[in-house]
């Protein structure tokens, strides 16, 4: 599994002591990861139960501030809905009165069965991972105020959250088949408990220009919140748009140079006594084994990595995901150093200034070296954000400069925007460089994500270590720069020996409880490495011999690979062929895209599979189908595939089978794991 869903990170503003120069805020302090343990909360038997019980008695918040209140609260996994509350919020404050009060609440640590009934304004920006789940941070909240949705939609709790007015922005993909659910089902659950929308549901496409769609949403509410009565205005009007964005990007943090002695730098990633168990207690981890899975006939690489995690803490199942902590290649930083004309070795702290009001944690954890802070924690070839550039455009030296950076984050300049940034993702590093009088303060680029993959083992073979399956990406990018992939090559860097911080998230993607049950597996390339993990599962199973003594015969599974080339890519290929031999795969069917004039590809070898696939996944024998790989395409064309068939095999209409597929994934028969 590619990078779809990462940590939570922090982005914030920095403000430099004179001695260090402004145009190392945009590198040094990029992001910020905060390391602290987050207690779970259980929620009652009923949702419903526990608001009303505070609603009625007033147990909630007991120092309400005089003017009106703001809350935003954020479920992230990448930062980018808690970039999107902080910018939210210095808006606001710009926009409107000083007298109304915000505060921005990671909504993992959200009492809402204490507090939500008493909210004046509430805003969610919630973002969806994988295919319709809520972050890591936001599944307690999300359960509890759906359950409490559905409760009274049965017509308990109706009037839970009246005189509550709500806005919801949702962060998702629309290459993913749930786009946005959280937040619509968040928005939905809000109205039936009594909420009061003040505007649209915003949805966010991060496959195209999520920062737009969020603009697009901004507008609309600003214009509700200007006709409404629920914020105190400002004096004197409203400032420019212009003015709000660049005021967004003030300063908030101080930072404390060190020397000598007290340049001792922090790393609490290296802690190898965490447990591993969330991103928030990543658990360091030694490499075991790292071998190439291509032949030296190809010119691409795919590493196989065998991650010891004996003696820890750490627990995963087959179909799981680990995520792990990567760096950016010395190269990179090297280079970023050059722009910056700072030395890679200084150390620094950040601190809040005095009497700061902002709620949040300070960014990453101290003392660190300019070389840690760009490796580590600084996305450097992320693709610049337009809400950067009237910062950017304050600290450009050169007023042509200024005004060209001015115009691209202008309406005016939109086309010439998606042109010259949006479309070729051209990166802030890349923007710096044309525009060099900029020295911009923090708070104009995002952090360096966590990536996750799918597991390609199972604890029952592997009970020590956790396997990965990773494709080494490297191409050019549309502005004509080399692009490698960030962990790939960080893996492909790294040695036998060596650490790296990881954590397992656990996932849905899993085998049928009942071991009887016929299986359909799709996934071509590194799309193979949850599979691994199913069929050494199997295997182990098998020789167990416990499924003998329970009387239960091993239910078939169908395996459908792709690749190249079979004599360049064909990964794991024996390990493939023995478990055809022993009986824990049936049929394995292989998708050579590049050996023939031909391309063939796994969809193709499903159709001509069609009836054996039909008789096991809409007859009787009631079996599962996993896909996993490629979102965009592959996953698009292999749900196609599925579809004729089912229409060919059962005369039912397009509608009908559509409908029929739909049951199969409420059924949880029909699963993905795709990017």
């Amino acid at each position: 599994m590619s990078a779809h869903a990462e940590i939570d990170v922090l982005l914030r503003s920095s403000k430099f002591v004179p001695t260090l120069g402004l145009a190392s805020v945009v590198l040094i302090v990029l992001s910020a990861i905060v390391f602290f343990l987050r207690h779970r909360k259980a929620s009652g038997s009923s949702a419903i139960a526990a608001g009303k019980a505070l609603q009625q008695n007033g147990v909630a918040d007991t120092s309400e501030p005089a003017g009106p209140k703001v809350t935003l609260l954020y479920g992230t996994q990448t930062g980018t809905a808690e970039r999107f509350a902080k910018q939210l919020k210095n808006e606001m404050s710009s926009r409107y009165s000083d007298s109304n009060h915000y505060a921005i609440v990671d909504i993992e640590d959200y009492k809402a069965e204490e507090v939500l009934c008493k909210e004046q304004l509430v805003f969610f920006l919630m973002a969806t991972y994988g295919d319709g789940e809520p972050t890591d941070n936001a599944a307690d909240f999300y359960n509890w105020l759906v359950k409490a949705g559905k409760e009274a939609e049965a017509g308990e709790g109706q009037s839970l959250l009246k005189g509550v007015s709500y806005g919801v922005f949702g962060l998702g993909n629309k290459q993913y088949e749930h786009f946005c659910a959280v937040g619509h089902k968040v928005h939905a659950a809000m109205e039936q408990l009594g909420a009061q929308p003040v505007v649209r549901r915003g949805d966010g496409d991060d496959d195209v220009d999520i920062d737009a769609d969020f603009e697009s949403w901004r507008a609309e509410l600003y214009s509700s919140l200007d006709a409404s009565s629920l914020l105190e205005q400002k004096e004197g009007g409203t400032p420019s748009s212009s003015a709000i964005m660049a005021e967004g990007c003030i300063p908030a943090y101080t930072v404390q140079l060190l020397t000598g002695s007290d340049a001792q730098e922090a790393d609490p990633l290296k802690d190898s006594n965490n447990s591993g168990s969330n991103a928030n207690n990543p658990y360091n981890a030694q490499i075991a084994v790292l071998r190439e899975l291509h032949t030296k006939k190809s010119d691409r690489s795919c590493l196989h990595v065998e991650i010891n995690i004996q003696g820890s803490e750490v627990q995963y199942e087959a179909g799981d995901h680990v995520g792990l902590f990567c760096e950016n290649g010395p190269g990179i930083v090297e280079d970023a150093g050059r722009i910056l004309g700072m030395p890679l070795d200084t150390v620094f702290n950040l601190q809040l200034p005095d009497g700061n009001p902002n709620e949040l944690m300070p960014p990453f954890p101290g003392p660190v070296s300019l070389r840690s802070a760009l490796a580590r924690y600084a996305d450097l070839w992320a693709p610049a954000r337009k809400a950067c550039f009237p910062a950017l455009a304050a600290s450009a030296s050169d007023e042509k400069e200024a005004a060209r950076l001015r115009h691209l984050a202008s309406p005016e300049g939109k086309a010439e925007f998606s042109d010259w940034v949006g479309g070729p993702r051209r990166s802030l590093l890349e923007v710096m460089l044309a525009f060099p009088s900029c020295k911009p303060s923090l708070g104009v680029a995002t952090t360096q994500h966590l990536r996750f993959y799918s597991i390609s083992s199972s604890p029952k073979q592997h009970p020590n270590s956790i396997h990965v399956t990773c494709a080494v990406v490297i191409d050019t990018t549309a502005t004509g720069r080399h692009h490698e992939g960030v962990c790939s090559n960080y893996l492909k860097r790294m040695s036998v020996g060596d650490r790296i911080p990881i954590f397992v998230r656990h996932s849905s993607f899993k085998l049928p409880k009942q071991m009887g049950t016929p299986i359909v597996m799709v996934g071509p390339g590194t799309g193979l490495a949850p599979f691994r993990g199913f069929l050494q599962e199997r295997a182990a199973l098998l020789k167990s011999g416990k499924l003998l003594l329970l009387c239960i015969q091993l239910g078939p599974a169908y395996l459908f690979f792709g690749c190249r080339k079979k004599s360049q890519d064909y990964i794991y290929e024996q390990e493939l062929a023995m478990y055809s031999r022993n009986g824990v795969l049936q049929k394995l069917f292989v998708a050579f895209s590049r050996d023939a004039a031909d391309k063939v590809y796994v969809q193709n070898q499903m159709q001509q599979q069609a009836t054996d696939i039909a008789e096991v996944l809409f007859k009787e024998q009631g079996g599962h189908v996993y896909v996993c790989g490629d979102a965009k395409r592959m996953a698009k064309d292999v749900h196609a595939a599925l579809l004729d068939m089912l229409q060919s095999t059962s005369g039912l209409s397009s509608r009908d089978a559509e409908e029929k597929m739909k049951d199969l994934v409420n059924s949880s028969r029909y699963q993905r794991d795709v990017w």
